[in-house]
């Protein structure tokens, strides 16, 4: 029967159909409505399973969450993109039915709401999605160019703390998420590799974290004395399932520690609301990030190792903060003079005169 999450009032659908399991969103808040579209999917599932290969746009992207993305750092992102999509495209359609003309359709309504990035990592879910579907269940895939429906993003901005904002930040935020943020300022990582985060990834006999990266990939992370000392001091939680979570806070209901998590909820709010109560504004919980690139860039002068501690896949990204060594650069010159204690200009022209 169709069923509803505390996070959403749209009914979802969980069924198995001949060893095959479909999910979706029913894309209704009426039950009744939703007990038809769950009885019409699975009408259509046994009739296509005669047939085989065919699956609608909802089941590709929930059977690919369920194949890929469960238990992953960025599972709660998926489920999130996966959800943004099927509020536009009919989950029900039959992938092999997918035109170039259904995606650009997309693709014109969501970017009116969101940012060009947004709605190419979409896009990329749906791609994986369909390959995923192609691959393993041999799946009728259409030949569609979602690459080239993607937009053009503009130039990723980036947006350091500073250190009267980070002063005012942290004694506006609740004590018991000051150790979340510092980790991503000490750490550069991501807010669901660090909600996500395990005890069993922390080795301090070799002081080394190890991140769990998209596509399966490992990285590993140095803990220096600054890093050892905050992690030591966490509290476990007191439930048996959510002990292994590093990073955890008081549920106001039932006084457990869960799990603090990525997507928004109770710590999106109070993080919003420290923000605005501290002044900071133009500022994204993954500008820390920045933050921490942009420092550790200030202080090493070495793009190659901050790209290798920001697990980027190639330097070219790490390149956006190549405006710290710049400065640097200027405020070198600005001290340096072929004549030592010479006079300098004072007056620097842009547009020094020519004799006539």
């Amino acid at each position: 029967m169709p069923f509803r999450t505390k996070k959403t009032r749209v009914w979802q659908y969980d069924i198995v159909v001949a060893g095959s399991r479909f999910r979706g969103t029913c894309a209704t808040e009426d039950y009744e409505e939703a007990k038809a579209v769950e009885a019409a999917i699975r009408s259509s599932a046994k009739a296509e399973r005669t047939r085989g290969g065919a699956y609608t746009l909802s089941e590709a992207l929930g059977t690919y969450i369920r194949d890929r993305a469960t238990g992953q750092p960025s599972e709660g992102t998926t489920k999130s993109q996966a959800r943004a999509i099927l509020k536009i495209m009919d989950g029900r359609q039959q992938v092999a039915n997918l035109t170039d003309a259904d995606v650009q359709a997309y693709v014109s309504k969501d970017r009116a709401g969101c940012t060009n990035g947004t709605v190419n990592r979409r896009l990329q879910l749906l791609g994986r999605a369909l390959r995923h579907m192609g691959k393993v269940y041999k799946a009728t895939v259409p030949d569609i160019d979602l690459k080239g429906a993607q937009t053009k993003e503009a130039r990723e901005r980036v947006r350091e703390l500073s250190g009267d904002e980070q002063r005012r930040l942290f004694e506006a935020l609740p004590r018991e998420y000051h150790s979340f943020v510092m980790f991503a300022l000490m750490t550069g990582a991501r807010i669901a590799n660090i909600s996500g985060l395990l005890w069993s990834d922390v080795d301090m006999g070799n002081r080394e974290i190890t991140f769990r990266l998209k596509g399966d990939e490992l990285m590993f992370f140095p803990i220096n004395d600054e890093l050892a000392a905050l992690l030591s001091a966490l509290p476990r939680s007191n439930v048996l399932r959510y002990r292994p979570f590093v990073f955890t806070r008081v549920d106001g209901h039932s006084a457990d520690r869960i799990p603090i998590g990525s997507n928004g909820g109770v710590f999106g709010t109070a993080w919003r609301k420290a923000l605005a109560d501290a002044g900071v504004t133009d500022f994204r919980f993954h500008d820390l990030r920045h933050s921490f690139c942009t420092r550790m860039l200030r202080q090493t002068n070495n793009l190659k190792l901050v790209s290798k501690l920001a697990g980027h896949k190639n330097i070219e990204t790490t390149m956006r903060y190549a405006h710290v060594l710049i400065d640097d650069m200027r405020l070198a010159m600005a001290d340096y003079s072929v004549s030592g204690i010479g006079p300098k200009l004072t007056v620097p022209q842009n547009k020094p005169q020519t004799k006539q």
